[in-house]
């Protein structure tokens, strides 16, 4: 019983303290409000948000699309985080949906080391995932991160 005492408030802190991102999905849509990056003293966690093209009428293609779309901007937040913004793009925007956009992925380097923590899927096929990069691979790169909180 007193290791129970002594465990239950330890846990609840290491619980409080976890520095990771927390969900962006609630009831199904996307959160009124969340983080998209966040760095800790052990890594530097990003979220990327992808949409279900509705012109697709499988479940699992909307849904496998959606990630990859998601991974891809995880990329991006994790790119602007360690090397800055400065990106170039081409959409176009007809009646608030995105056309003639196309996403192209090439993590090379230290992107590789960049693992997928969660996902989750929106009602609507979207998609969400968290992704991490440890701290340690980008000091060991040379590059200098700041927390965020």
């Amino acid at each position: 019983m007193k290791k129970l005492l002594f465990l239950l408030p330890l846990l609840l802190c290491l619980g409080a303290c976890s520095g990771h991102l927390k969900s962006a999905v609630k009831e199904g849509a996307i959160a009124p409000s969340f983080n998209d990056t966040l760095v800790d003293g052990d890594y530097l966690w990003v979220r990327g948000f992808g949409a279900a093209n509705p012109k697709h009428t499988s479940d699992s293609q909307r849904r496998i699309l959606s990630r990859e779309a998601a991974i891809a901007q995880a990329y991006q937040r994790a790119t602007e985080v360690i090397y800055g913004t400065n990106l170039e793009s081409n959409i176009q925007v007809v009646d608030a949906i995105s056309e003639n956009s196309t996403v192209h992925t090439s993590a090379s380097g230290l992107l590789n080391r960049m693992e997928i923590v969660s996902t989750e899927y929106l009602d609507d096929g979207g998609c969400t995932v968290i992704m991490r990069l440890p701290r340690a691979a980008l000091q060991a790169a040379g590059i200098q991160v700041e927390e965020t909180k």
